[in-house]
């Protein structure tokens, strides 16, 4: 399956329920429909300079509209959404994940989305992550004692870490 993490309005879900149906996958979508929880992590400025609002709130999104975008491309048939903040969703997720799209924003998040979705996916396969601008996802990506103790895999290779938005995290073979 096709897992995303963080959906906002659904514009990249969306998107990602292209893909999926292509590949004849089934599309599981994690958000707390409450937007960013507490966190301490506004007012960083990205590697491009900009500053970020990641304030409670932020990025509230209503299941509905979510819906509505993803239907215009997708079967909802096919498509799964769990309701929650990741730490409360994810530890029970146990299904075999193909690719783990993040945008999420914290790196508070970023942490729970890898602990929990990393094992499940496959060998070969990918997470991406959309915040791979933001100066602590990139110390959250770099931390081998992260990776080792809490995801239980050594760090993995990682594309574009720290150099663009989008960062692509491999999962070796075997």
């Amino acid at each position: 399956m096709i897992v995303k993490a963080g959906c906002y309005k659904g514009g990249s879900t969306a998107k990602l329920s292209l893909l999926a149906r292509i590949a004849n996958r089934r599309l599981v979508a994690f958000d707390s429909l409450e937007g960013l929880p507490d966190n301490d992590e506004s007012d960083q400025r990205s590697i491009f300079g900009e500053v970020t609002d990641f304030s409670r709130g932020k990025y509230c999104g209503a299941l509905e509209e979510v819906k509505a975008n993803i239907g215009r491309f997708r079967d909802l048939a096919q498509y799964t959404f769990v309701k929650g903040w990741f730490e409360d969703t994810m530890p029970g997720f146990a299904d075999r994940v193909a690719v783990a799209f993040l945008d999420v924003d914290l790196a508070s998040s970023t942490k729970t989305c890898l602990k929990f979705l990393f094992p499940r996916l496959q060998p070969g396969a990918s997470h991406v992550s959309q915040d791979g601008h933001l100066p602590r996802v990139i110390e959250v990506l770099n931390d081998g004692a992260f990776w080792r103790d809490d995801v239980g895999h050594p760090r993995p290779p990682m594309e574009r870490r720290g150099s663009g938005k989008l960062v692509r995290i491999l999962k070796p073979d075997g």
